[in-house]
Formats: structure tokens, sequence, C-alpha cells
């Protein structure tokens, strides 16, 4: 696990010196030409910046190991580390939305270049590549944390190209356009927070990480597993922990039922290495009586 955390901390860092050198580009470039929607963009690649740094502290805890108090560890650091994500999102639209009605208040005439458009570009482009890097290294390393950052980082690229297409149109006089566009940034933004917002909160709540029925799937062809209910599956995308009722013919020995319980765990193991513990209670076929059938409840 140590291994684990050390890559997460790596693509984190590069991440955040990207979103540092993106957002002073942005918000110095901003406040000198007057453009309120490439500052407002900028800030909230800063923002990122931020939210970079709070993962990776996130993830140094999330990688000490279980003791006597956290039996589980602490992976759902990470979690909660999203969550501070997604509400941080919040408030920088909330403050982006109140400088753009300001704005229309005080009408103000931004300076456009063809060095603005080139800032943006160039801009843009990093975003692009770092928001897909921080994806791929999140699906490979089964990280919750790295793919709500990915989101975020992915919200600004959008955005990026929305105030791009703004400047087109304030060249030909439309300069309302600025703070209108800039609200609909935040609204952009509101609307990835509320996503991780979503997605973590349900790992909170201990949502299925695993579809049990592929869990189901993978055991029952195992030699004497007559069969396989009360699957349950709970924890984060890179640490899970699985429980579930396995019932074996009522002759065996004790020895012979950890047996067939021993392959359907190094099975899964085998299936999900992101598994880290299993719990399998064994039980004669009248187990088959205290069956849940989760999707009718």
């Amino acid at each position: 696990m140590t291994e684990y955390y050390d890559k997460i901390r790596r693509v984190l860092l590069i991440v955040l010196i990207s979103n540092l050198i993106i957002g002073l580009a942005k918000v110095l470039y901003g406040i000198n030409t007057n453009v309120l929607s490439i500052t407002a963009d900028g800030y909230d690649s800063l923002l990122d910046a931020l939210t970079n740094i709070i993962g990776i502290i996130a993830v140094y805890i999330s990688g000490k190991p279980y003791d006597a108090e956290h039996r589980y560890g602490h992976t759902k650091v990470e979690t909660f580390a999203s969550i501070l994500i997604s509400a941080t999102l919040f408030i920088v639209a909330y403050e982006i939305i109140t400088t753009a009605i300001d704005r229309f208040f005080n009408h103000i005439v931004p300076s456009i270049s063809i060095s603005t458009y080139s800032v943006l570009i160039i801009t843009l482009i990093i975003t692009v590549v770092i928001s897909r890097y921080e994806k791929k290294m999140g699906e490979k390393y089964n990280s919750n944390l790295l793919i709500s950052d990915s989101e975020h980082i992915k919200s600004d690229a959008l955005a990026t190209g929305i105030i791009i297409l703004s400047l087109i149109f304030i060249q030909n006089g439309l300069t309302i356009l600025d703070p209108i566009l800039s609200i609909l940034i935040s609204l952009m933004i509101m609307k990835t927070g509320a996503s991780i917002l979503k997605t973590n909160l349900d790992i909170l709540l201990d949502i299925n990480i695993i579809d049990c029925d592929i869990i189901k799937d993978e055991l029952k062809f195992i030699y004497g597993v007559n069969n396989i209910h009360n699957v349950r599956t709970r924890g984060t995308n890179s640490a899970v922990y699985v429980d579930m009722h396995l019932v074996v013919d009522d002759n065996l020995t004790i020895e012979q039922a950890h047996q067939i319980s021993k392959s359907c765990k190094n099975t899964l193991y085998k299936k999900h290495p992101e598994i880290k513990d299993i719990l399998i209670q064994l039980e004669p076929n009248s187990g088959l009586y205290d069956e849940i059938n989760y999707k009718h409840l």
C-alpha cells in the first residue's frame, strides 16, 4: 500500500505544478487586460492547486497502516478530501457569480489581442492533457481522489473553451457576454462539485463498490459451492471489503468447508486486487432461507 500512495502523491505533485503555472498565467493576464472570465478561470485553476495540496496531505494520512482504533485503515481520508474539493468548488462558484453581477453594473471593456488567444489556447491544451493524465492514473490506481480531481480540471478546460468563444463575441461589441459567460462557468463548476459530492457521499454511506452479481458469477462454479448470497461490498475503489454467506453440503467437515471458503477468497483476491479483506459466513443447505433480496427492499 505504501507504494500505491507514493504513486498517487507523485501524480498529484505533477498536477499541482501544472495548475500553479496555468492559474498564475490566467490571473495575471486577466487582471492586466480586464477580462473577468479569464481572471475567474485563473482563480479556479489556483484553487485546483490548493486542492492538490490538500490531496497530497490526505494521501499521506490514507497511507498510514491500520491500528487498534482504525482497524480498516485510514483510506477514507481520501474520500473526505474529495468532498472538500467539492466544497471549495461551490465557494469559488459563488465568488465568480458575485463578481460577474458587479460587472453588469460597472461596465468595463476588456483588452483583447492575439496574445490573449495565445494564453488561453496554450493553457487549454495543458489543462486537457493534465486532466486526461490524472484520470488515466486514477483509473489505473483505483483512486477516487485522482478521478474526482480530474473531473474538476476537465471543467476548467471546458470553461476555457467557452471563454475563447466569448472573446470572439466581445470583439464584435457584445461585451455583456463576459459576465454572462462567467456565470455560466460558475454553474458548470457547481455541477462538477455536486457530482463529486454525490460520488464520495455514496462511499461514506457504504455503497456497493463491486457488483455483487459479478462476485456470485465468479464463485458459483467453484467445486463445493452450493450457493452464494447476501454479498456486500464497501470501502473505496482502492480498498474494498467483502462479506458474504457461502452454502456448502451439510456433511462436510469444518476443514473441507474451510478449503472451499479459501478457494473462494483466493479467486476474488486474484480477480480483484483492490479487495483487502473477505469475510465469509459458512452455512449448511438450510442457510438458503436467510437470503436477503436487496433488489426488492
